[in-house]
């Protein structure tokens, strides 16, 4: 049921008003460098995907949000979601500490060879929560944790050298996170109530945020922070001033 603050807040828009201020952010990045935008836009669109087809067991016990089409699985909103927070993950790390990627000329036999690289992950990722959530009957966020960490300790083992990437990156998608949910909250007070599936997950609030959200953008950014560069075999360089 909707509380009293509910019924006075049109929570349909929360999501999108949630997408646009990414959006912002997005923007400030893309717009700041042009050697990082084509690796927003694959990994955005990687994500973006994963995140619609990744909906359904997400809106079975952890949130099921208002959207421009109401609660639906397919929304405008999930794949914006999905592309700016992907996008936003991949270079942070490279724009706050001014890196660039160093990614040597291959012959195409290569190529290929890294374009399986990445399916393989990206499959990898996918499998393990579907065969978690759907076969073995794990919530979503055991679910969404088995799915990050793993191929996340894949790309340490096989690229030592992206960890801080990881880390850091890890890191700095949670701040954001923290800061973008204290001002939704702001324009739509309560959305957290209407949204989430506290019957199914508990509530479980830290400084009114939830605690699944800190694990899931803190494995959020780990993984993609790095997805780029592991694909790509590139290095991460400083940027000549």
């Amino acid at each position: 049921m909707f509380s009293v603050v509910g019924k006075m807040v049109n929570y349909q828009y929360t999501y999108l008003i949630g997408d646009l201020i990414l959006l912002i952010i997005w923007l400030a990045l893309f717009l700041r460098r042009k050697d990082t935008r084509k690796e927003m836009l694959i990994i955005g669109i990687c994500f973006g995907l994963a995140t619609i087809l990744t909906y359904a067991a997400y809106a079975e016990d952890w949130w099921r949000p208002l959207t421009l089409t109401g609660e639906s699985n397919f929304s405008v909103e999930d794949f914006l979601f999905g592309f700016f927070i992907g996008g936003i993950s991949a270079v942070i790390y490279e724009h706050l500490f001014n890196k660039r990627i160093k990614i040597k000329n291959v012959k195409k036999l290569k190529d290929k060879k890294r374009n399986i690289s990445l399916l393989i992950i990206l499959f990898l990722m996918a499998a393990i929560f579907l065969v978690s959530f759907f076969i073995l009957g794990n919530n979503s966020l055991k679910s969404t944790i088995a799915a990050f960490v793993i191929p996340t300790l894949i790309i340490y083992k096989k690229r030592p050298d992206l960890i801080k990437n990881s880390l850091v990156s890890g890191v700095l998608i949670l701040a954001l996170s923290i800061v973008g949910y204290n001002i939704l909250n702001l324009i739509t007070p309560g959305f957290f109530d209407q949204f989430w599936l506290f019957e199914n997950i508990g509530r479980k609030i830290f400084l009114g945020i939830p605690l699944e959200e800190y694990v899931f953008y803190l494995l959020l950014g780990m993984f993609v922070g790095p997805l780029y560069e592991y694909w790509k075999e590139g290095k991460l360089i400083n940027i000549k001033k």
